[in-house]
């Protein structure tokens, strides 16, 4: 219910998309690399090439499932080898790794492999370290829907490398029941009665808590409608309260102000998950290069 893996991760159609929308981006349609063309356009060189780390801390390895497929799609004739699994540690200069084939196709491909893995990587290594911070704890780290627009399912599967726990992927698999929608619906018990009874049968369904009174409407009405209590921008004092006065009724998530310094703090409060938006939107990238061998 919202926290199933992504394992066996599969390529989807927007992911596919955005792989051959990378790709025209890059060479146009139909595609060309000018300097590729004129250089290297009898195709009948071939190289070896290591894509490496240039950070100067430890990343995870994320990305090879779509790396094999851009291979497959864009440079057939090349093949992958890697020493290392999805989620291990990657030291400084290590080689994450080697590609071997046709010099012209994997030249063409170049940026395009980098563009992904370093953003994949980079999704990862963050939220290993948020996983990291709340060791010891019974707090797991969730993702949000803030990512880039055609990459969730893509930056979804980076924070599952990383440790973390896949919330839920669009609008389309969970009901939410935020502030806007019990302002305009008159409040939270109202929200609650326009839902079914055995609506938990089609639709897990996460209720924003904002007050002990809201709080309470959801554990008195709550029953057989609820999967998970949503503890918004609270102060570390109201979060143990709430989750003190929940006492296991339901699963509780805090979100709003985490980072790496707030994070632990949230932990010991007791909450079962803290989504991190910063996991996706704030990720960044990680410097990768392609050295290339005659």
């Amino acid at each position: 219910m919202m926290t199933k893996s992504l394992e066996p991760w599969v390529l989807n159609d927007i992911d596919q998309a955005l792989m051959d929308l990378a790709w025209k981006e890059d060479l146009s349609s139909p595609p060309l690399d000018a300097t590729t063309h004129f250089l290297l356009k009898d195709n009948s060189y071939f190289t070896k090439a290591c894509l490496v780390s240039k950070e100067k801390k430890p990343i995870l390895f994320c990305g090879m499932p779509l790396l094999e497929a851009l291979l497959k799609k864009f440079a057939p004739d090349c093949k992958i080898q890697s020493a290392y699994e999805e989620g291990d540690p990657v030291e400084p200069a290590a080689t994450l790794c080697t590609l071997e084939g046709p010099a012209a196709q994997l030249l063409m491909l170049e940026r395009t492999l980098l563009n992904f893995l370093q953003r994949l990587c980079a999704i990862a290594t963050l939220t290993k370290e948020y996983v990291k911070a709340v060791a010891g704890t019974s707090a797991r780290i969730l993702d949000t829907r803030k990512t880039t627009p055609g990459w969730r399912h893509l930056e979804k599967y980076a924070v599952h490398c990383g440790g973390g726990v896949n919330h839920r992927m669009g609008l389309y698999d969970a009901i939410m029941i935020k502030d806007t929608h019990c302002d305009a619906l008159g409040g939270l018990s109202k929200a609650l009665q326009q839902l079914p009874q055995d609506i938990l049968k089609q639709y897990p369904v996460i209720v924003e808590i904002r007050t002990e009174k809201d709080l309470h409407i959801a554990l008195e009405e709550g029953t057989h409608r609820i999967s998970r209590l949503l503890l918004d921008n609270m102060s570390l004092d109201a979060l143990k309260t709430c989750v003190n006065i929940c006492n296991h009724q339901y699963p509780t998530e805090a979100s709003g102000n985490v980072d790496l310094h707030t994070v632990n703090a949230i932990a010991q409060t007791g909450v079962d998950f803290i989504s991190v938006g910063k996991i996706t939107h704030s990720a960044g990238v990680v410097d990768l290069s392609m050295k290339c061998e005659v």
